[in-house]
């Protein structure tokens, strides 16, 4: 008997196969075995002043208040309608 051999382009389309999925396992692999480079700015890492800013709390407090009268409530439309009701 006759063996049948394999044609080349199904042998080259297994070995694309066995390279592209090895090449994503070891993707994978370093992506999880890798520790990230953290670059945090110097301006976050400086302390906080622990200490009482009296003029913030004052521009805070001279800044525009808004009575509940003044301020206006938006409706949203009703499901289903397709028509938008102030």
């Amino acid at each position: 008997m006759k063996k049948t051999k394999v044609p080349s382009i199904v042998a080259v389309m297994i070995l694309t196969v066995i390279t592209i999925s090895s090449w994503i396992v070891f993707s994978v692999v370093r992506v999880f075995q890798t520790e990230p480079t953290l670059s945090i700015p110097p301006e976050i890492l400086n302390p906080l002043n622990p200490n009482y800013d009296k003029t913030a709390v004052d521009k805070i407090e001279k800044r525009i208040y808004f009575d509940k009268d003044q301020v206006f409530e938006t409706a949203a439309p009703a499901t289903g309608s397709g028509e938008l009701t102030i």
